[in-house]
């Protein structure tokens, strides 16, 4: 009996871990990057309350152009500690290495404060 509840633990951790995997794929699989000449194009589906991509990965001294795709509702991406505000689309140097919280900063509901990422520059 004991066996058997041991092995339907495992099979259930093992689905969630499946599905876990799969869920974080699909947040990198859906951005859209285009490398424009020395501009790297980053698009972001925005969406009542969530980010796709909520995890942008840069390298450090790259040029970059993020655009917002609104799909419901008015968004915006704010990155205070680089000092970058962008409404639609913006670009910037990614001058310096580190992990940076971006947010919405445009009011969009009550689960507006729920609107995050992280702009990652290695």
């Amino acid at each position: 009996m004991n066996r058997k509840i041991l092995v339907a633990g495992i099979v259930i951790i093992f689905i969630i871990l499946i599905f876990l995997l799969i869920f974080n794929f699909k947040q990198v699989v859906n951005s859209k990057v285009i490398d424009n000449g020395n501009v790297r194009e980053i698009t972001v589906d925005a969406k009542q309350f969530e980010f796709n991509p909520n995890i942008i990965k840069v390298k450090e001294g790259e040029k970059i152009r993020i655009k917002i795709n609104n799909l419901d509702v008015e968004h915006a991406i704010s990155i205070p500690e680089l000092g970058i505000d962008i409404h639609d689309e913006g670009e910037f140097v990614a001058e310096k290495k580190g992990n940076f919280s971006f947010s919405c900063h445009v009011y969009c509901g009550s689960g507006h404060e729920n609107m995050k990422g992280v702009l990652v520059v290695e």
